[in-house]
């Protein structure tokens, strides 16, 4: 009888997993493609506790699914690390249904290799190459967890963010109808050619006066407090474009993006939220592989690359890129054009 009631205890409790995947804010959204199929694989009742860094961690607030757990030091040595120490020590109290490691560095194998559970996916136990030509990262994601669940369906498994569910009209005083830009990216700042993936601010402003004269849109333009210097260089004190630079959570840019009539942004952290969130999205891009890296989209929306296709693109990541004077890639990329792809 009692064997029968904890079996019953048993059947009834929650799955639960560990997801590791630590990285920047578009390879993080680029991996919820993989929440979808686990969900179906192990039931609507499945808890995942995400393993992210702290700047990452107001992503998941309205996701009532996701718990974040925040590495502060990701090359700490394991004994010196507290945070992924308290990982494992609470692993062996309450072992994870699976520990699903979708990072393909050294970083965190540590991590997944001791933190107890009933099935390992990913790195130690399984090398799954990256960097196939033209396979986009969520393809490569997926792979991962198609290695250790043979049965688990991926169709129609996309990124996904849950918004504020603010009411953007009455937050951010947006009365019209607007296009959103994002004109940063992790590198804006580099002048050297690790700075090549920006659009010149040239190129931005020439566009927003383009929008300004020829629709009745408003222009919203978002950033990071820590970009406020260099994106208050464009002239912003039209009473139509709203300076939110600073301003927003990742929560309330989903809800922003999401009522917006299309995101522009550049190969960043930005594009990837408006990938899973705008009705149509114009990335730009130059030197970085818009198939492995572009916003992957969410299965119902538009996304067009911008890119005047110069026959050295794309060069990231490889000696060519180095060896470039200047980036004519996204210099000549213009704001006409731009604006055709936003507008018609």
């Amino acid at each position: 009888m009692l064997k029968c009631i904890l079996n019953e205890i048993m059947a009834k409790k929650k799955r639960r997993i560990l997801i590791i995947r630590c990285g920047l804010l578009g390879d993080t959204i680029d991996s919820t493609a993989v929440v979808k199929p686990l969900v179906n694989h192990y039931g609507e009742e499945l808890e995942i506790d995400w393993v992210t860094k702290p700047n990452i961690q107001k992503l998941f607030e309205y996701d009532e699914r996701i718990n974040p757990l925040l590495i502060r030091f990701t090359k700490l040595p394991l004994l010196l690390n507290i945070d992924k120490l308290k990982i494992i020590f609470k692993s062996f109290l309450d072992p994870y249904d699976a520990v699903i490691n979708l990072e393909v560095g050294n970083k965190f194998i540590s991590l997944a290799k001791y933190t107890k559970s009933k099935i390992k996916v990913g790195l130690p136990h399984k090398y799954i190459a990256e960097n196939i030509k033209n396979e986009h990262r969520v393809h490569h994601q997926l792979r991962i967890i198609q290695s250790a669940f043979k049965d688990i369906k991926i169709e129609n498994a996309y990124p996904y963010l849950v918004g504020s569910k603010i009411d953007i009209k009455k937050i951010y005083k947006i009365k019209r109808e607007y296009i959103v830009m994002c004109p940063t990216n992790s590198k804006y700042h580099k002048s050297n050619h690790r700075g090549y993936r920006a659009w010149p601010l040239k190129n931005w402003q020439e566009l927003i006066d383009k929008i300004l004269l020829n629709t009745r849109l408003d222009v919203v333009v978002t950033g990071h407090s820590s970009e406020e210097e260099f994106i208050n260089q464009l002239n912003l004190t039209h009473s139509r474009v709203h300076n939110l630079c600073g301003k927003t959570s990742i929560p309330n840019l989903v809800e922003i993006m999401k009522n917006s009539v299309c995101a522009i942004a550049n190969d960043s952290g930005a594009v990837h939220v408006a990938g899973v969130s705008c009705q149509k999205v114009v990335a730009l891009h130059g030197p970085t592989p818009f198939k492995e890296t572009g916003p992957y989209g969410s299965g119902s929306n538009k996304i067009i690359e911008a890119n005047i296709n110069m026959k050295c693109s794309p060069c990231y990541n490889t000696d060519a890129i180095k060896k470039c004077p200047s980036n004519l890639c996204m210099i000549n990329l213009t704001a006409d054009m731009v604006f055709d792809y936003a507008i018609k």
